[in-house]
């Protein structure tokens, strides 16, 4: 067990991804073999089964277990008439490289442009079947995968499929259809959100035309990157004194706690950086609201009420920034808190 951890091979012993439109999907395919091309333990071939599939084949690299020996993250065999139904293994190279163990894995980042494992057993799996459901790190939906145009939904699963890791985690349904972004479903548990195309348009990109340093102790900016378990406390911009952390601690690889330095933002009083913070926490807020958090990388766990935890990337933060600092500023001159707020 231990081996399969390290290894990112963690076991789906919950139905809990199996969502009403999820088990439509597969059985919409009309396949009549249920394939897991990283079977483990047989859990989701198991569900297959519950679905009403008589025929499955599993394939892992683990010669001990019942299933053939296949290293599907090198090569899956296409099989006629069947859907992909897995939970491949989540591991990226860095995390390899930290757990010591990247001679063991090493083969599959240097064949592929991919530097996580679940991303090119997707890749090796979409070559192999048109239908594939995966559950995969709900990360997915920022990353590059090249074949999101073959997806007919993403459906993002806030509680904890696992017995072993609280990774996570979306469901991914694959037709082999290549379509636009605007053609594909993404789903919040049970629900229905919106399109990819859709939150793609509202996805925030920094011009980098402001100068803006992250990780700077010298700033009178911080920034909590992260939502705590508590959903009173979740991310927030706010001034340097009122974070309740020793700022020793944040070094230039910081990603979830940090101090900002913005140009002629040092030398505000303390009611124009009010403005200031106002402004950027209603643009966060209203991203979030407008995006329901699609666009916001999760982390590990929820909070009390049940959500998902979030966690705020620099560059989205960065825009985030410039827009509160273009909207505040004309010129090079900060409107007065008279002037702004009549406006709004």
């Amino acid at each position: 067990m231990a081996k399969k951890l390290i290894l990112g091979q963690f076991n789906t012993k919950k139905n809990v991804w199996l969502k009403n439109h999820i088990r439509e999907f597969i059985i919409d395919t009309k396949a009549i073999i249920a394939y897991d091309p990283f079977a483990g333990n047989g859990d989701l071939l198991e569900v297959a089964r519950n679905i009403g599939f008589r025929k499955i084949k599993g394939l892992d690299i683990d010669e001990k277990l019942e299933w053939a020996k296949n290293d599907s993250l090198l090569h899956i065999p296409t099989i006629e008439n069947s859907i992909i139904i897995t939970n491949p293994p989540y591991l990226t190279n860095y995390s390899a490289k930290r757990k010591g163990i990247c001679e063991k894995v090493e083969k599959y980042y240097s064949n592929s442009e991919y530097d996580d494992l679940y991303l090119i057993a997707l890749e090796k799996m979409t070559q192999a079947q048109e239908h594939v459901v995966a559950i995969v790190p709900e990360t997915f939906i920022n990353s590059n995968f090249k074949q999101k145009h073959k997806l007919n939904s993403i459906t993002i699963i806030e509680e904890n499929c696992f017995d072993d890791t609280e990774t996570p985690v979306c469901v991914l349904c694959f037709d082999g259809i290549i379509k636009k972004t605007e053609d594909i479903k993404v789903f919040k548990n049970d629900d229905y959100l919106d399109t990819l195309g859709h939150y793609e348009e509202l996805r925030l990109k920094p011009s980098k035309n402001i100068n803006i340093l992250f990780n700077d102790a010298t700033g009178s900016i911080a920034l909590r990157a992260v939502d705590t378990t508590d959903p009173n406390s979740m991310i927030r911009f706010m001034k340097k004194d009122e974070l309740d952390y020793d700022l020793k601690n944040i070094k230039e690889s910081s990603r979830l706690i940090t101090i900002i330095n913005i140009n002629n933002i040092n030398s505000l009083n303390h009611n124009e950086l009010d403005l200031f913070l106002e402004e950027c926490n209603r643009i966060l807020i209203s991203f979030r609201d407008r995006t329901q958090d699609v666009l916001l990388s999760p982390f590990k766990g929820n909070m009390k009420n049940g959500r998902r935890r979030r966690r705020l990337d620099y560059e989205t933060a960065r825009a985030m920034l410039e827009i509160a600092y273009n909207n505040i500023y004309k010129g090079d001159t900060l409107w007065t808190i008279s002037t702004y707020s009549n406006t709004h």
